[in-house]
């Protein structure tokens, strides 16, 4: 590709346009009917005159310098961004799930050092418990202990304490 510069017809071409605008450039390619290689006399006053069709070619240039990417390349963009998004997300999601079962394990564990838990207490029941000294309700002496049985001193009806 031949360099450009301000002495080329297509350099002055190209400054002229600029002067004008592409707004105005369009507008007259559309005002003034012709072929693709006739002149467009109003945009340089000297010749070479430009072509009508470098004048599309420019507006289209002018047009993309604004947004010089394709919609697909735009799309696979957008794409990329989405993918990358979920996958922080996804990760993010499994990081916080390990942490929560490792929260539960190091809970579920004792630790090191600590007494071990107290156990719970069994739940109350009506039932009577048998001291040691007296016969248990599976043998032949069915009848409850006597009150002297839960008494851990000794009193005028208990005499004998444990």
């Amino acid at each position: 590709m031949r360099a450009i510069t301000s002495t080329t017809p297509e350099a002055v071409w190209r400054a002229a346009l600029q002067a004008r605008g592409r707004e105005w450039v369009a507008a007259e390619l559309k005002r003034l009917p012709g072929q693709p290689r006739d002149p467009l006399l109003d945009v340089v006053f000297e010749e070479p005159y430009p072509s009508r069709e470098f004048c599309h070619r420019w507006c289209a240039e002018e047009e993309n310098r604004f947004h010089p990417f394709s919609w697909s390349t735009v799309a696979a963009g957008v794409l990329l961004v989405l993918v990358i998004t979920c996958l922080i997300h996804a990760v993010s999601a499994r990081r916080s799930m390990q942490v929560e079962e490792a929260a539960q394990q190091m809970a579920d564990a004792p630790v090191a050092g600590l007494p071990p838990a107290v156990p719970q207490p069994a739940p109350p029941t009506n039932d009577i418990p048998t001291p040691s000294g007296i016969a248990s309700p599976d043998s032949s002496n069915t009848s409850p202990p006597s009150i002297c049985a839960y008494q851990s001193f000794a009193t005028a009806q208990c005499p004998a304490a444990r």
